[in-house]
């Protein structure tokens, strides 16, 4: 995908240049010219998306985890560490506790 964030750069810095030029700023006032470039833009988020649902297709079909997938368990794995932590901080409290009571009871 970084080439692909390369090419936008080089294509929207020529872009710039052209929009400069006298001649491109009056077919920039047509109306198909525009509609048809908004559609050229967008073709790039298009090929996103479908990469992305074609990746998460064969990762399926190969029984593989997508970024995704993979994304969520780190962040239930943290969940549950932190959940870990803060019982073993109770019972740690908890136990001096039940020191000192059984030894009022001996």
């Amino acid at each position: 995908m970084a080439m692909f964030g390369a090419f936008k750069d080089v294509m929207v810095s020529q872009a710039m240049k052209l929009a400069g030029s006298p001649a491109v700023s009056k077919l920039m006032g047509d109306p198909r010219l525009m509609s048809a470039a908004m559609k050229a833009m967008s073709v790039g988020g298009t090929v996103k998306t479908n990469m992305d649902k074609c990746g998460r297709f064969a990762a399926g079909v190969f029984g593989l985890a997508t970024q995704d997938e993979v994304a969520n368990l780190r962040h239930t794995i943290q969940t549950l560490e932190d959940q870990v932590a803060t019982l073993e901080a109770k019972s740690a409290q908890a136990k001096p506790a039940e020191a000192k009571s059984a030894s009022k009871r001996a």
